[in-house]
């Protein structure tokens, strides 16, 4: 590997990996050849139309796409039951494991894009080093680690020039609207945390403890804080302990090893099974040791005074750090309730692949928003605790209460809340469209509907916390070509723009939908059946409660048409749904619109932990 920013001749090679416009401007410049082959996955650089910029994921048409995708699941179950019968793991040490063989799907994609001649030609990669967001950088694919074995295989890294990324922001939100939206709740939460930490541990027989927040959490404290409960907020220790797993790595090799290899055998060149296989257990060797560091730094909860009942209140613990925490307050008896952070599982159709994630498979509790999550649930694989259906939290139901700031020329009528999220390297398989096919067909939406509707309209863009390519999305320069769409492409959560904005329009069944819904402003839904589609349930009651649009291909004049009516002719058909809406909230949404969720976690959390 070289680290380039120097003169390089790069004038011999012929075929090269390349994600990045600005490296691959620098390299024409050090020789490279204006005809060499450029296979790439990123939608910035297909999106020049140059004939010699190939899209290297080309061959995944939509049907191999969805074979690849909808067999994850049963996969992962695989994996999972295998590791629990070797009697050798934990419940959430499976459960890690597992999950890393979930998101080895990203190189298992990327393997399969290779061809027999990339194993043995001249072959260069030219990665990207700087930064990506607080995940780090994941803006490369693994070209290095699948082709290590050609001997005329070359990696140059360039570094990125003035590279910015900034994360979820709320500037430019006034203090007013923050604290109108959070309510009275998250003051006596924020208030009182911060007191309850400069009073001493043993003041306070009843704990809580919280390594990270949602909605519902805040607000299920802020009731056990009014109740004399201390809720702690914990961190890890520093401790550089340094696991010796080398048994329990043999004993999960040799358990799911003829899995495994069969799952890779069946999507990559023969040639690249033995190379996939091997980055496969280096995967899992390092996530099973990242995990086992991770928990050995909350060993120091087992060495609190047994007179504290304490219990541990997370939010989305199905990553490798709640699962971490979640193992070893298991191990010395702390129970674990979980909060539930958003509405996708209950609506979405393929949800089910990141199962593994789920809050009910590591909490003795799960308070969940509404029946249809709870049952969906305690249906998990993984599960080992109960849901309990508590209703939504209260700042959803703010959403419906906040001052309507339009009819001026300062904001746009429609606003469309965008949920392109690109996959790039980092994200799990979760649908089935290539990254490029997903820029084409965000551009046809702008092309053929937001841009041609006699309403200005606003492009909303989804506030990408970890940068995926290095390039700027080509829908923004689109964006900004288009006299009647105007771009809002700070990181600022929608929740806090809602009151700007007359006609709500998404796509995708994603926890978006639940903050545009609860505003009870009109809201047009898009489905796609080729992301994230809705599943059918949901799909009857979103088609009588909300304006849903199917993507056919008479979507986009239907999409047109509708949205071409005036905006005042729109919000009395949205108010002949009411009654069929009201159905599809307290399905989908929620089971309570009296906005005491936090209430009633409280009360459970209290009753079964705390009154003996």
């Amino acid at each position: 590997m070289e680290v380039m920013s120097l003169k390089k001749d790069l004038s011999s090679y012929k075929n090269v990996f390349c994600d990045s416009q600005e490296a691959l401007i620098w390299a024409y410049q050090n020789g490279l050849s204006p005809k060499a082959l450029i296979r790439t996955s990123s939608p910035a650089m297909l999106w020049s139309k140059n004939k010699y910029i190939s899209d290297i994921e080309s061959h995944w048409s939509e049907e191999k796409m969805h074979k690849f995708q909808s067999t994850i699941k049963k996969f992962s179950e695989e994996i999972f039951d295998k590791l629990i019968s070797t009697k050798c793991l934990t419940h959430e040490e499976a459960l890690c494991i597992s999950s890393t063989a979930v998101f080895f799907h990203k190189v298992i994609f990327k393997a399969a894009c290779l061809k027999d001649e990339d194993l043995r030609e001249p072959r260069l990669f030219i990665s990207v080093d700087g930064f990506g967001g607080l995940g780090g950088n994941n803006m490369n694919s693994p070209w290095d680690l699948l082709l290590n074995h050609n001997s005329k295989f070359k990696k140059i890294v360039y570094s990125l020039d003035r590279l910015k990324w900034d994360g979820l922001s709320t500037d430019g939100i006034s203090l007013f609207n923050r604290i109108k939206i959070g309510g009275i709740e998250t003051l006596i939460y924020r208030i009182f945390v911060k007191l309850m930490s400069n009073l001493p541990n043993s003041f306070f027989r009843k704990q809580v403890l919280v390594v990270n927040e949602s909605e519902l959490l805040i607000e299920t404290g802020a009731e056990l804080i009014l109740n004399g409960i201390k809720i702690r907020k914990i961190v890890p220790d520093n401790s550089d302990f340094i696991p010796d797993n080398s048994h329990q790595l043999l004993i999960i090799k040799e358990s799911i090893k003829t899995i495994v290899r069969n799952r890779i055998k069946e999507w990559v060149s023969p040639d690249l099974v033995k190379s996939c296989e091997l980055l496969f257990f280096q995967e899992i060797e390092a996530k099973f040791n990242t995990f086992s560091q991770l928990r050995s730094k909350w060993s120091f909860l087992s060495k609190e005074p047994s007179k504290y009942k304490r219990v541990l209140l997370i939010n989305a613990p199905g990553n490798i750090s709640g699962l971490a925490i979640s193992s070893m307050c298991r191990k010395i008896g702390i129970p674990i309730v979980s909060t539930q952070h958003g509405i996708t599982m209950e609506i979405c159709e393929t949800s089910g692949g990141g199962s593994l994630a789920n809050e009910i498979n590591v909490s003795d509790i799960f308070l969940t928003y509404n029946s249809e999550s709870k049952k969906i649930s305690e249906n998990s694989h993984f599960a080992i605790g109960n849901a309990i259906d508590v209703g939504i939290s209260a700042r959803h139901l703010r959403m419906k209460n906040l001052p309507f700031l339009g009819n001026n020329n300062n904001f746009a009528p429609i606003v469309y809340v965008s949920t392109n999220l690109y996959r790039g390297n980092l994200s799990a398989i979760g649908n089935c469209l290539t990254d490029y096919k997903k820029a084409k067909k965000e551009g046809r939406l702008i092309n053929k509907v937001l841009n041609e509707l006699p309403h200005k309209v606003c492009y909303k863009t989804y506030p990408e916390e970890n940068r995926r390519y290095a390039d700027e999305d080509p829908i923004i320069s689109l964006i900004n070509s288009k006299k009647n769409m105007e771009l809002f492409d700070r990181k600022i959560d929608m929740r806090f723009l809602i009151q700007k904005h007359q006609v709500l329009v998404t796509s995708l069944a994603t926890s978006t939908i639940g903050w545009l819904v609860m505003s009870k402003k009109p809201v047009v839904f898009i489905n796609c059946h080729s992301e994230s589609p809705l599943n059918k349930n949901a799909y009857d009651q979103f088609s009588k409660g909300l304006f849903v649009f199917n993507e056919t291909d008479d979507l986009y004049g239907k999409l047109q048409h509708f949205l071409s009516r005036p905006i005042a002719e729109i919000e009395k058909l949205w108010l002949q749904k009411e009654n069929d809406r009201n159905t599809l909230v307290s399905k989908f949404f929620t089971s309570s619109l009296e906005g005491n969720a936090g209430k009633l976690a409280s009360q459970i959390i209290i009753k079964k932990y705390f009154t003996k």
